[in-house]
């Protein structure tokens, strides 16, 4: 008997690991197949796709239900009848909406799907509709044409009243027979609106009858009659505002038209008395009692003001009203201190003339003194001068060198050949006496005996505007014609003896008077600058011209006496100017 004995010789490592893998995936192959089953049984319990090739629509109706869609059909044949014989009478349309009421009971009682029978429901009420709607839709036209012949002849209340009745028949189209063709939404809205303007019209004319019977009484002055007929104008306005917005006679614009008015209706008695005050006022300046009528102006001013803080609103209340009954009532009170300053001036002006320089100065003074007061006590009155101010200030800071002024230039003038009354500047204008009159010195080739330079025709005529202030004459910028005539003849002229030019000025003005003077006796009218002349017959947007040539200019040039044109503030260092004076 063979006896078995227990091994004793242990696996080697890649003997266990080739049985765990082993058992590894068949694990995992058992689980695999139980989750693919179990997706497999889970479809199973879900939703199956239907074919519907095979599908039976066929649903057994009862005889019942056949009957009633039989009987639809035999009404609507009895309708087709009639309409072979004639226009449809509303009977006639009564068997047609019998035929669609058992055609809905059929629809009703059949429980699957009958498409063929929906289709044939539809047509029966569109045709159904349209037949019982086009009564209602020509008494609706009927009424609106008797509405519009009654609006003809201004018989609005009969005009509304049918335009009414034409709306409520559209409103039953629209509400009861919406398939039908004479279902019209923006018809029955016109219908409506022309039905409210036939209410707000009446409304409207008797407003604008009330305004015409207003505006009649305001012309008669009878106040209190056109402040009422106004109310009512505008009352009725109010109403059509407010309960007829949607009509043209609501106007939000003629109300407040209204509204003014009746203020100004109401401040007409207050605007009277400020007239009347006012017209009183003038008489009494008309006849040279102007403290009177200071006075008076001043109550109108008051009354105004009055009137201005009740009635706000009115056309009758101006904050410039009162300003000129301020105005005219310190002009009638300043009258006589205008006066004297008027007679000042004048004699002022006189004195200056005659070269009464010192005496000049004494009222100079006065004068000074008298506009100080007629700005500090009457700032409104109408015979403060603003340019007369300026003029007396400027003479007041100048009045110590008025003397000396005028012995300069009058002792520099020249009479101009064949012109009467004026006389001319025998030199350019030199920096110095420019310095001496204006305070300044523009000038780029600076120097006091040259020209002065770099100035505009606008400036030359403020040198002219303070020249005649100090002179007591008019003092201007010479014509083209006067400084030709002060040039005269150039035939047998050698010009490099009088003028300066490019061919030895090293281009900048020179001295005045430092070349021989020309017949006449004046000096550097060619050459050296180019001189402004007095514009004549043109506007003050026009350019100006200068004349004369300059010292860049050549001397083929010069003897042409060249003439340019330039803006007027426009400045060059070779343009200056010369004056001539009014003498007596």
């Amino acid at each position: 008997m063979a006896i078995f004995k227990k091994s004793s010789r242990k696996l080697l490592p890649h003997e266990t690991s080739g049985a765990k893998k082993f058992f590894k995936g068949l694990l995992i192959a058992l689980i695999t197949v139980v989750v693919l089953g179990g997706f497999w049984f889970l479809s199973q319990l879900g939703p199956k796709d239907v074919d519907f090739r095979n599908f039976d629509f066929t649903v057994e109706l009862s005889d019942s239900i056949k009957a009633i869609q039989q009987e639809s059909i035999e009404l609507e044949a009895q309708f087709e009848e009639v309409l072979v014989l004639r226009e449809p009478l509303p009977e006639d349309i009564n068997l047609l909406k019998k035929s669609l009421d058992k055609q809905k009971d059929y629809q009703a009682a059949t429980t699957g799907v009958d498409s063929e029978g929906y289709n044939r429901q539809m047509n029966l009420e569109e045709r159904y509709q349209n037949l019982a709607a086009e009564s209602l839709r020509l008494v609706s036209l009927d009424l609106e044409f008797k509405a519009e012949a009654l609006a003809t002849r201004q018989d609005y209340e009969s005009a509304r009243a049918k335009y009414r009745e034409a709306y409520e028949q559209q409103k039953l189209i629209n509400e009861d027979f919406p398939l039908s063709l004479a279902y019209n939404v923006a018809r029955a809205a016109r219908l409506q609106r022309q039905a409210l303007y036939f209410m707000a019209e009446p409304l409207l004319q008797r407003s604008l009858a009330y305004e015409n019977e207003a505006n009649l009484l305001i012309e008669a002055k009878e106040w209190g009659q056109a402040e009422e007929r106004l109310q009512q104008a505008l009352d009725l306005q109010d109403k059509l505002n407010r309960e007829y917005r949607s009509t043209n006679q609501a106007s939000v614009s003629r109300l407040e038209v209204l509204r003014v008015k009746l203020v100004g209706i109401r401040s007409g008695q207050s605007y009277m008395e400020v007239q009347r005050v006012a017209e009183l006022a003038d008489e009494r300046r008309a006849v040279s009692e102007n403290l009177e009528a200071a006075a008076l102006y001043q109550e109108a001013a008051r009354l105004q003001r009055q009137l201005n803080e009740a009635y706000r609103d009115s056309p009758n209340a101006s904050s410039e009203r009162v300003s000129e009954y301020q105005r005219k009532s310190q002009t009638s009170e300043s009258f006589e201190l205008g006066l004297e300053i008027e007679r000042n001036r004048d004699f002022m002006q006189q004195l200056l003339s005659e070269r009464r320089t010192f005496e000049a100065a004494e009222v100079i003074a006065l004068l000074r003194r008298d506009i100080r007061q007629m700005q500090d006590a009457f700032p409104r009155s109408s015979l403060n001068d603003d340019d007369l101010q300026l003029k007396i200030r400027y003479l007041n800071l100048v009045q110590n060198d008025l003397g000396f002024i005028q012995d300069r230039i009058y002792g520099a003038l020249l009479p101009i050949p064949e012109i009467e009354g004026w006389r001319m500047l025998r030199t350019e204008v030199p920096q110095a006496l420019y310095s001496l009159i204006m305070g300044t010195n523009p000038s780029r080739n600076q120097g006091d005996v040259r020209p002065v330079d770099s100035i505009s025709w606008i400036e030359a005529k403020n040198f002219c505007e303070r020249l005649s202030w100090i002179l007591g004459q008019p003092v201007r910028l010479p014509t083209e014609n006067e400084f030709r005539q002060a040039l005269g003849r150039l035939r047998y002229v050698v010009l490099e003896d009088h003028v300066w030019s490019a061919a030895d000025a090293d281009g900048v003005p020179q001295a005045i008077g430092t070349k021989e003077p020309f017949a006449s006796g004046f000096y550097d009218l060619l050459g050296n600058t180019s001189e402004w002349l007095e514009s004549i017959d043109r506007f003050e947007t026009e350019s100006a011209s200068h004349i004369g040539g300059h010292a860049q200019d050549r001397i083929e040039s010069i003897f042409t006496v060249p003439s340019r044109e330039a803006p007027r503030g426009e400045r060059n260092r070779l343009t200056g100017f010369r004056i001539v004076v009014k003498v007596n």
